[in-house]
């Protein structure tokens, strides 16, 4: 029985790390097309931009780890239950404003480890306008209805119905007529 014990909790641990890998290959791929985005504009005024794709995984890692602690605490399950969309949404919209709250924490330390006061450190008082911040949890909202409307879809349909769906060819009886 303890042998069925630690495999069960040996195979939650490796779904767990497989989940947070997954989660933190999607933030780090979006994150990198971000610091891309912002080297391009950047580079169209002159300005050289040195933040690079290794800190767009540190900030990866530790986003899906905050996004792995609200998990875990149940945030966006009040959504469970409902039409899938509506899921999409509240999980996306609950996960945004913790993104959101973590880029505010993550300002705060970086200006207290550079010897400002919490006051000074915080983001709207360091030269990023609440505009900005409200960006920036719409920008994350809208990137993360993807990743919940994959993961609603495998939490319905099962992991292996939806590789199925994305990686066969659809057969040519199941296709849609062409429009004439």
């Amino acid at each position: 029985m303890s042998g069925e014990t630690k495999r069960s909790w040996k195979d939650r641990i490796l779904v767990e790390l497989r989940t947070l890998s997954l989660t933190v290959l999607y933030l780090w791929i979006l994150l990198s097309v971000f610091a891309l985005h912002r080297e391009i504009i950047l580079a169209h005024f002159e300005i050289s931009y040195s933040e690079k794709f290794g800190l767009a995984l540190l900030n990866a890692l530790i986003l899906a780890k905050f996004m792995w602690l609200a998990d875990l605490l149940h945030a966006g399950k009040k959504a469970a239950g409902r039409p899938l969309a509506h899921q999409v949404v509240w999980n996306s919209a609950i996960f945004s404003a913790i993104l959101v709250a973590c880029h505010i924490l993550e300002e705060l330390l970086i200006g207290l480890w550079h010897g400002r006061s919490a006051v000074q450190s915080l983001p709207w008082n360091n030269g990023t306008t609440m505009h900005e911040i409200f960006e920036t949890g719409i920008v994350m909202f809208v990137v993360l209805i993807p990743f919940f409307f994959t993961r609603g879809l495998i939490e319905m349909l099962g992991k292996d119905e939806v590789k199925k769906l994305l990686l066969n060819p659809v057969p040519k009886s199941a296709a849609l007529p062409a429009k004439s």
